[in-house]
């Protein structure tokens, strides 16, 4: 929702049909490019630890945004790198989520559960723009990423209270 928040808004203020495209790219090009890869590391590491750090570093990025907006001194090449930055981070969150749900649920559940993921998927995927432009129509801009920086701490508390398991890697 984010992400789609702040292209609106730019979009909107500068009125511009470059930025809207320059935006979108930055927030979702990075994560496309490198998402195949980060896989790999996402194996080796903790995922819970990996979960964790990128949340940590998406919400420092979009607090950052916050302080930005909030300041009144949006400076849009500054808004694209932490759209990449959160891009970034996404590339390693994602993929150490997927991981981890094979490791939770029991084996006889794991059709179930993927199916209700697709879902969830798919619904953000449809919904996440609509509320994107809500949240900015009805909020300042520093409230929608703040509700996010909110969001995400609440996910990091969670997954310290979580025990994910690693799975026993061959030498």
């Amino acid at each position: 929702v984010v992400g789609y928040a702040v292209v609106f808004w730019l979009s909107i203020e500068t009125k511009s049909a470059e930025v809207l495209a320059l935006a979108t790219i930055a927030s979702l090009l990075p994560q496309m490019v490198i998402g195949p890869f980060t896989g790999v590391f996402v194996d080796r590491w903790d995922r819970r630890r990996t979960m964790i750090l990128s949340d940590i570093f998406i919400t420092v990025c979009t607090f950052l945004m916050a302080v930005m907006f909030m300041n009144g001194e949006v400076k849009i090449s500054f808004v694209y790198l932490l759209l990449v930055m959160r891009s970034v981070g996404s590339a390693f969150h994602v993929p150490a989520m997927q991981a981890s749900i094979p490791l939770l649920a029991p084996e006889s559940e794991l059709m179930r559960i993927s199916g209700i993921n697709q879902i969830i998927q798919s619904v953000s995927v449809i919904a996440g723009p609509a509320i994107a432009a809500l949240l900015i129509t009805v909020l300042n801009m520093t409230w929608v990423l703040m509700f996010d920086v909110a969001g995400a701490l609440i996910a990091v508390v969670t997954l310290l209270l979580v025990h994910i398991p690693n799975p026993l890697r061959k030498e």
